[in-house]
């Protein structure tokens, strides 16, 4: 994250407070927001879901019977299971759009590719 940030990021501020403080200062209920473009903010959630996704594929899935889909894929059943998955997973990241537009861009091309699956892509 430090090379998207650059020096956005520093030593982390510390400062004590009793729970009385935090409470009179008023502002305890509103989270502090880092001043990040939408590009900043869509690289760094799409880093995090790349990492996320990058380590789920050698993972078992429940709604793949629990095996990992690069296991899964090895069978005719198993490619349309993930065929499923994916498009479960890209549909409920494009209807994230609504509230959240760095979840919404997310392509998930590269899983289809991966998974050697991408001629079976609609």
């Amino acid at each position: 994250m430090s090379a998207i940030l650059g020096e956005r990021v520093g030593q982390p501020a510390v400062e004590i407070e009793t729970i009385e403080q935090m409470l009179e200062s008023g502002d305890a209920d509103e989270p502090q927001q880092i001043d990040l473009s939408e590009e900043e903010r869509c690289a760094i959630v799409h880093e995090h879901m790349d990492r996320h996704y990058r380590d789920t594929l050698d993972e078992p899935v429940p709604m793949l019977g629990n095996k990992s889909p690069r296991a899964a894929v090895k069978t005719k059943s198993g490619r349309a299971k993930v065929v499923d998955w994916l498009k479960m997973m890209e549909n409920r990241t494009a209807k994230a759009g609504e509230s959240d537009t760095a979840m919404a861009s997310y392509s998930f091309g590269w899983m289809w590719t991966e998974l050697g699956i991408d001629d079976l892509r609609r």
